[in-house]
């Protein structure tokens, strides 16, 4: 590892239309969980006295997004954010940069040459970008010029399976360039892809509704969830946001008014495009949520059958959860429907977002995360309203069909 007081990285943040700038956010609070307040992260964008908060913090403030440079002293944080994170393609070591491909040979740092010039490592080179396409005979030109003999003159073997070092030229948008590198095998970096493993398509339980894997995995970083922290989901379903916890190890709890959706009635069924179907330890039982659980060898959550929204709701425990994380009903899938005028509809979430924070505020601890997704239509205002008890921390927008989006909002108890 690179030994230096201070490291400029870039973050190669994927960038998709369906995941608006959910991207930034993870960053955020990934960075956050592992001790690197955001402020400090991100101190060459903003003034100190003006630092702005962090759903202010956008694509129209970074410069060069979806490559956003941050400082590091510590890089063994990159290892540890790569492993959770949905969003973050990479994070680059960099080792140049410059207005034109000459400058990148001239600005080169010289901690860099050690590898470069090092015979007995091997390597892989690639190009990023992400406003515009290039062929592929223009990419082994730009490869060849930056990292041949004219340019970086690299000494490594090429290996594109297993190299020890993955090399990238990134072409920002208004055509500058940044030389990149990674010093460990990709493959102990990250789980490769870990989130695939849920994808809905192969979960053997699922119902009309099931929460997107990817969403699910975001929330959980929302919520900085941990091993050993409680988390509770008050509109459980098919366990979704459940399964993304305790992939991370949480101890989760959940309830869900739908008794026919948890025990697999009706509207609950197998997936029989399933690969979990041919798994010996697969046994062919009615359909149920802890099917997901047993799928992915996780433990399984402690759910109750009951409606939060009742008066006599009463969990009998106060303070007690690290997290709450949910999709309520009512919410953007379900309102596409055309059943019921609109101001019916907007009544109903205003009751059941009023309900749900009256739960948080008794069951969630202080310092403890909320995370949900609220429902936006055409001519709603994008904004989250304060609550009583609870600190904006963000919150970013999605968007979704018919001009429809929704927000991913996160508040912390205070």
């Amino acid at each position: 590892m690179i030994q230096e007081q201070e490291h400029i990285v870039t973050l190669v943040i994927n960038q998709s239309i369906e995941m608006g700038e959910f991207g930034i956010q993870e960053a955020i609070q990934l960075f956050e969980l592992f001790g690197l307040p955001y402020q400090e992260l991100f101190k060459q964008y903003f003034p100190i006295i003006q630092f702005p908060k962090k759903y202010e913090i956008t694509s129209q403030t970074l410069p060069n997004y979806p490559f956003v440079d941050v400082q590091l002293r510590d890089l063994d944080l990159i290892p540890k954010v790569l492993n959770r994170s949905i969003l973050i393609h990479d994070i680059l070591y960099t080792i140049s940069r410059g207005n034109t491909l000459d400058d990148l040979t001239k600005n080169i740092l010289p901690q860099a040459m050690q590898y470069i010039q090092n015979p007995n490592l091997t390597c892989k080179c690639d190009i990023i970008t992400s406003y515009f396409k290039i062929t592929q005979e223009k990419r082994v030109e730009l490869m060849e010029q930056v990292f041949g003999e004219k340019g970086f003159n690299c000494q490594n073997t090429i290996n594109l399976t297993e190299p020890d070092i993955l090399y990238y030229l990134i072409i920002t948008k208004d055509h500058k360039y940044i030389a990149g590198c990674t010093l460990t095998k990709k493959k102990k970096r990250r789980e490769k892809n870990f989130a695939r493993n849920y994808e809905l398509p192969n979960r053997i339980y699922l119902g009309p509704v099931s929460l997107a894997h990817d969403l699910a995995f975001l929330m959980a970083n929302q919520a900085q969830v941990q091993e050993n922290d409680l988390v509770f989901d008050p509109f459980a379903g098919t366990g979704s946001s459940l399964v993304a916890c305790s992939h991370f190890g949480a101890i989760c709890f959940g309830s869900e008014i739908d008794g026919y959706l948890m025990k697999g009635h009706c509207i609950g069924y197998i997936n029989k495009k399933s690969t979990y179907l041919k798994d010996p330890k697969y046994q062919q039982v009615k359909p149920y949520i802890n099917l997901n659980f047993q799928q992915y060898n996780l433990p399984i959550p402690n759910l109750i059958q009951t409606d939060v929204h009742l008066p006599t709701f009463n969990p009998r425990v106060d303070e007690f959860f690290d997290a709450i994380i949910c999709d309520p009903p009512y919410g953007i899938r379900a309102s596409i429907q055309q059943d019921g005028n609109e101001q019916d509809l907007q009544a109903n979430r205003t009751a059941i977002y009023k309900r749900m924070f009256e739960v948080a505020r008794r069951v969630l601890r202080r310092g403890g995360r909320l995370v949900y997704l609220y429902p936006l239509f055409k001519g709603m205002e994008k904004k989250v309203d304060k609550e009583d008890g609870f600190e904006l921390i963000d919150f970013r927008e999605q968007k979704m069909v018919d001009k429809r989006s929704r927000l991913l909002v996160t508040m912390e108890k205070l």
